[in-house]
């Protein structure tokens, strides 16, 4: 990736408290956003549809499907170089499905510090 080239930074948990704040700094630094979201029904998810749009609006690319749809998540991950977990404390050990499947999509690379 050049220097001038910006990272495609997949965030998780993107309409939670923390995930909101995410999105809205990755975008307005001009990175291109995607999100990986729980599947939308309209009928009791008015909110978060409308956030969603909003979103949409400013440039978030959306996948939808649940943690434990692999395939899924492993086919987002590959559009990525980068990926944030903004999930809330409850789904703490939900993590380790994120790990197995950015192993499984190969092209994410682990920083350690």
């Amino acid at each position: 990736m050049g220097s001038d080239e910006k990272s495609k930074i997949l965030i998780i948990g993107a309409t939670g408290y923390l995930g909101k704040f995410m999105v809205k700094a990755s975008l307005s630094f001009g990175h291109p956003t995607y999100a990986y979201v729980r599947p939308i029904k309209p009928s009791n998810d008015s909110s978060r549809l409308e956030l969603l749009k909003e979103f949409e609006a400013m440039g978030l690319t959306i996948f939808q499907g649940e943690l434990d749809e692999h395939e899924k998540l492993v086919a987002a991950l590959k559009q990525v170089d980068v990926v944030i977990s903004a999930l809330p404390i409850p789904q703490l050990l939900e993590q380790f499905k994120i790990i197995n499947a950015i192993k499984d999509a190969g092209n994410i690379k682990v920083k350690r510090r």
